[in-house]
């Protein structure tokens, strides 16, 4: 992630890694017209968190547990993928 950031081939090779291994398998659960939107939406979430906790490392996100950090972002990742958008 750190590399994709500022190295176009690496962000690439995250992107379609991303795309093939985890949208695809979303997108056909959800079954939905705008379910490739719905899975972008968790995917800028997921993305946010990993660069904030892991690379900047925000305080008190980068030391908070697991446990914590799922439950204060997961009805946020569930109502993009099962909820009203708009």
């Amino acid at each position: 992630v750190r590399s994709a950031i500022s190295d176009e081939q690496a962000a690439a090779m995250l992107r379609e890694f991303i795309t093939t291994e985890i949208f695809g398998l979303l997108v056909r659960e959800l079954d939905s017209p705008d379910a490739m939107l719905r899975v972008n939406l968790v995917a800028s979430q997921i993305v946010g968190l990993i660069i904030a906790r892991y690379i900047v490392r925000l305080e008190p996100l980068a030391s908070a547990p697991a446990e914590v950090v799922a439950a204060a972002v997961g009805p946020t990742m569930q109502r993009y993928l099962t909820g009203k958008l708009s």
